[in-house]
């Protein structure tokens, strides 16, 4: 997505894999902090308008996940969890 910049536990690079635990280091908040914020430098200006967000951004992707979240198949979630 075009102008998303996500860091920490919402970030998907780290210097041990691409796991969210490696965000929690001091090298990973050393090296991706730096570049986060030269990235932010370069494509934020000063006093520049805030991006235009629709009413309804994300509205679909909620809508997916409470498919997922509300379904009722016929294997019980706790059986799922044992495999």
């Amino acid at each position: 997505v075009k102008g998303l910049l996500a860091a920490g536990e919402a970030g998907c690079a780290s210097v041990h894999g691409a796991n969210r635990l490696g965000a929690n280091s001091l090298l990973d908040l050393v090296v991706f902090g730096r570049q986060a914020a030269d990235t932010t430098a370069e494509l934020v200006k000063p006093n520049s308008p805030p991006v235009e967000i629709p009413k309804n951004a994300g509205a679909e992707t909620i809508a997916r996940f409470d498919k997922f979240r509300n379904a009722s198949g016929p294997i019980p979630t706790a059986t799922l969890r044992k495999e």
